[in-house]
Protein backbone atom coordinates (compact mmCIF):
# COMPACT_ATOMS: atom_id res chain seq x y z
CA UNK A 1 0.00 0.00 0.00
CA UNK A 2 1.18 3.57 0.71
CA UNK A 3 4.72 3.81 2.53
CA UNK A 4 5.09 7.45 4.16
CA UNK A 5 8.26 7.66 5.89
CA UNK A 6 8.20 11.53 5.13
CA UNK A 7 10.13 11.99 1.90
CA UNK A 8 9.36 11.70 -1.34
CA UNK A 9 11.63 10.39 -3.80
CA UNK A 10 11.32 12.04 -7.39
CA UNK A 11 9.26 9.23 -9.31
CA UNK A 12 6.59 9.98 -6.34
CA UNK A 13 6.56 13.53 -6.81
CA UNK A 14 6.60 13.13 -10.76
CA UNK A 15 3.54 10.61 -10.46
CA UNK A 16 1.70 13.29 -8.18
CA UNK A 17 2.48 16.12 -10.51
CA UNK A 18 1.08 13.88 -13.39
CA UNK A 19 -1.93 13.40 -11.51
CA UNK A 20 -2.38 16.64 -10.22
CA UNK A 21 -2.49 17.67 -14.06
CA UNK A 22 -5.22 14.90 -15.16
CA UNK A 23 -7.58 16.00 -12.39
CA UNK A 24 -7.27 20.01 -12.59
CA UNK A 25 -6.63 20.79 -16.17
CA UNK A 26 -9.53 19.78 -17.48
CA UNK A 27 -11.63 21.43 -15.14
CA UNK A 28 -9.77 24.84 -15.55
CA UNK A 29 -10.25 24.52 -19.62
CA UNK A 30 -13.74 24.41 -18.86
CA UNK A 31 -14.02 27.03 -16.64
CA UNK A 32 -11.95 29.38 -19.22
CA UNK A 33 -14.11 28.11 -22.33
CA UNK A 34 -17.35 28.88 -20.10
CA UNK A 35 -16.30 32.33 -19.34
CA UNK A 36 -14.95 32.95 -22.33
CA UNK A 37 -18.58 32.21 -24.40
CA UNK A 38 -20.49 33.81 -21.78
CA UNK A 39 -18.33 36.97 -22.21
CA UNK A 40 -17.65 37.53 -25.63
CA UNK A 41 -19.34 40.02 -27.95
CA UNK A 42 -21.83 38.72 -30.31
CA UNK A 43 -21.50 35.14 -29.49
CA UNK A 44 -25.00 35.22 -28.68
CA UNK A 45 -26.37 38.43 -30.25
CA UNK A 46 -29.39 38.43 -32.69
CA UNK A 47 -29.07 40.02 -36.28
CA UNK A 48 -30.75 43.04 -36.38
CA UNK A 49 -34.61 43.95 -37.83
CA UNK A 50 -32.79 45.24 -40.90
CA UNK A 51 -30.76 42.25 -41.69
CA UNK A 52 -33.64 40.26 -40.99
CA UNK A 53 -35.30 42.52 -43.42
CA UNK A 54 -32.94 41.98 -45.96
CA UNK A 55 -32.57 38.34 -45.41
CA UNK A 56 -36.69 38.06 -45.61
CA UNK A 57 -36.67 40.03 -49.13
CA UNK A 58 -33.35 38.16 -50.44
CA UNK A 59 -35.91 34.91 -49.69
CA UNK A 60 -38.53 36.55 -51.32
CA UNK A 61 -40.67 36.51 -48.58
CA UNK A 62 -41.41 40.14 -48.91
CA UNK A 63 -41.70 41.58 -51.78
CA UNK A 64 -40.04 44.93 -52.47
CA UNK A 65 -42.43 47.28 -51.79
CA UNK A 66 -43.06 45.49 -48.19
CA UNK A 67 -39.22 45.68 -47.61
CA UNK A 68 -38.80 49.03 -48.29
CA UNK A 69 -41.66 50.19 -45.64
CA UNK A 70 -39.86 48.27 -42.98
CA UNK A 71 -36.68 49.69 -43.94
CA UNK A 72 -38.25 53.08 -43.41
CA UNK A 73 -39.93 52.57 -40.64
CA UNK A 74 -37.04 51.14 -39.03
CA UNK A 75 -35.38 54.49 -39.85
CA UNK A 76 -37.91 56.47 -38.80
CA UNK A 77 -37.33 54.53 -35.06
CA UNK A 78 -34.22 54.91 -34.88
CA UNK A 79 -34.38 58.71 -35.75
CA UNK A 80 -36.77 59.34 -33.07
CA UNK A 81 -35.84 56.74 -30.28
Amino acid sequence: MWHWHGEWNSGEWLSMSIMMLIVWLPLLLLIGLAFRSFFTPGARSSPSAEEEARRAYARGDIDRDRFQQIMQDLREHRSTG
